[in-house]
């Protein structure tokens, strides 16, 4: 036969999600997905080698009470997708495309919507010969589409736990990307690395976008009285955002570099900066990380293992429209683990220490950064078992 080998996976999740306002349930979510993935690894033909695949969704959302953000939208989805290489001494060939379908159906006046899209990409890896395949270079080219979220289309009224007046926008279309990606990898004895830089131009990109309340009352009509707006917890309590789409170009480099010190120590450092713009405006877009550096120690002795990482985070002061600029911080983690086997399992105990010096401070990417800072020192005792 052709086949080598293949991998399904199942998913079933039932989700139930409350929301406290004023001490008594306001809103209660229901999110029920079944998921299943497979992919088949056929047997090399000559130079290729590579795997096809499918994937489908049903997923069933609700939301219950006074605040019910949408009705309840059945959502559908199926994909099929191909991976590709050609493998020469010294070069590489990849290549792949996907054909993604979903489709959303609401309960009551609002629109049904599909989107049917097409991805794909193309791929170069160069090895040299004088490097000994110790240097490689890799070049991509992509095109990829995104179809907006059952969250972006439908959502219309308080998020609490968000804490924001959230409107959905059912007209939106797919984004559609051309990127392009260039690293360099390489790796000796004791240093193994790779640094990379990406440029994607997306069409219709979709991102969230604040609007006071005056443009609320002129374009949905009056948030409601002071009275109304206590009780049911928008208007003044609750900033309005939109779901909208412009089209945007998001640029950046990241780079990890991995170094065996000796003895089982070792150290890991990383760098990673993204710029993001709004193409027609030249502004900023909303939530985009700040430049990030982490530096990190790993020590380990038969099953042992214990290590640490700083992560040092930059303030971020190029912000969309009034979104609030965040410092700078520190972060530093602490973490120790062991392993042991009994019968025919293996047992592992990890100890883990995050923000060890109860730093105070705000995740740019928070959609509640403004109201809550992120949380202090963490400790947590985790017991695992593989079989």
């Amino acid at each position: 036969g052709v086949v080598e080998g293949f991998r399904a996976d199942f998913a079933s999740r039932r989700y139930r999600h409350e929301e406290i306002v004023g001490g008594e349930v306001g809103t209660r979510f229901g999110n029920d997905t079944d998921e299943v993935n497979l992919m088949v690894r056929h047997k090399p033909a000559g130079r290729l080698t590579g795997t096809v695949g499918g994937w489908a969704l049903n997923r069933q959302f609700s939301a219950v009470g006074e605040e019910a953000l949408s009705p309840p939208v059945r959502e559908r989805g199926a994909a099929a997708f191909f991976y590709e290489e050609l493998t020469w001494p010294h070069v590489t060939f990849q290549f792949g495309a996907r054909v993604n379908h979903a489709s959303f159906d609401p309960e009551d006046e609002l629109p049904s919507r599909s989107f049917t899209d097409t991805s794909g990409s193309l791929g170069l890896l160069f090895r040299p010969r004088a490097a000994e395949d110790r240097f490689t270079l890799a070049v991509s080219l992509a095109r990829a589409a995104r179809n907006p979220a059952l969250e972006e289309l439908y959502f219309f009224g308080p998020h609490p736990g968000n804490f924001a007046f959230e409107i959905g926008n059912a007209k939106l279309g797919s984004e559609k990307a051309l990127g392009f990606d260039v690293s360099a990898r390489w790796r000796s004895r004791r240093i193994s690395g790779e640094i990379s830089f990406f440029r994607n131009a997306i069409a219709d990109y979709i991102f969230r976008n604040p609007l006071t309340e005056e443009e609320f009352d002129a374009r949905f009509g009056h948030a409601g009285d002071e009275e109304d707006e206590e009780e049911e917890g928008h208007g003044g309590e609750f900033g309005f955002i939109e779901f909208v789409a412009a089209d945007s170009v998001l640029q950046g480099i990241e780079g990890h570099a991995d170094i065996e010190i000796g003895r089982g120590l070792g150290m890991e450092v990383g760098i990673d900066y993204v710029r993001g713009e709004l193409s027609a405006a030249n502004q900023p877009l909303p939530r985009i990380p700040p430049f990030r550096l982490r530096a990190g120690l790993n020590y380990q002795r038969n099953a042992f293992q214990a290590g640490g990482e700083v992560v040092a985070v930059s303030r971020q002061k190029r912000v969309f429209g009034a979104e609030t600029p965040t410092a700078g911080y520190g972060n530093l983690r602490l973490f120790g683990a062991y392993s042991f086997g009994t019968a025919n399992v293996v047992n592992t105990v990890t100890a883990r220490l995050d923000n060890a010096t109860n730093e105070l401070y705000r995740n740019h990417l928070s959609l509640v950064k403004d109201v809550v800072p992120e949380m202090g020192r963490n400790f947590k005792l985790l017991y695992s078992v593989r079989f």
